[in-house]
């Protein structure tokens, strides 16, 4: 029996993920969306191009009638949402790289020491405020790029209206973030007693 069991081949270990490789893929998606975004930055995205696109869009579902009445403000407002969206999701992104990076940081700094010591992840001002200053800094820099493509448009109001998502994502992060939170303590106490009651 001992020389089967030997005989059985295992599976290989599983490599561990190094702190480094984890910030690696945690700042992936945020540089994912940052491609997204700078590709939306084009000519291609042009409010005429938008609006062309809604109008037949429109007028193939709900009329002509409808598409000529109707596609100019949803057209501008739909822009303007997006900007919102598109940068709220920015924020959202890279707040993870941040918290990451900044445990990273720690880590290193007790493993210099002699400790080694995991990290965990938590929500701090520090992460929120600098995903916010990301997506001020990304928005600026896309406005910018748009003032040198014909039919592009830079103007501040955009940014501010980018950074104004990015702020809003930081509010449902730490609201989700402090529920979790609540919800872990709340059910900490009968954790506790259910293991005093097993080791009784």
């Amino acid at each position: 029996m001992a020389t089967l069991a030997r005989s059985i081949p295992l599976p290989p270990p599983q490599p561990v993920r190094s702190p480094r490789q984890s910030l690696v893929l945690a700042w992936l998606p945020t540089f994912f969306w940052m491609g997204v975004i700078a590709f939306e930055s084009t000519a291609v995205f042009t409010s005429e191009h938008t609006q062309g696109w809604l109008f037949r869009i429109l007028t193939a579902s709900l009329g002509f009638k409808f598409a000529l009445t109707h596609t100019f403000l949803l057209n501008e407002y739909g822009r303007k949402i997006g900007h919102f969206t598109g940068y709220g999701i920015l924020s959202f992104l890279s707040f993870f790289g941040w918290t990451q990076l900044l445990a990273y940081h720690k880590q290193m700094y007790l493993a210099s020491l002699g400790k080694v010591v995991a990290m965990a992840r938590r929500w701090h001002v520090r992460a929120a405020a600098l995903s916010v200053l990301l997506t001020f800094a990304v928005a600026a820099a896309d406005e910018f790029h748009q003032s040198f493509i014909p039919g592009r448009t830079a103007t501040f109001r955009d940014v501010v209206l980018d950074t104004l998502g990015g702020i809003f994502a930081q509010i449902l992060i730490l609201l989700f973030w402090k529920a979790g939170m609540l919800r872990r303590s709340a059910s900490a106490p009968a954790h506790q007693n259910a293991g005093t009651v097993t080791r009784a």
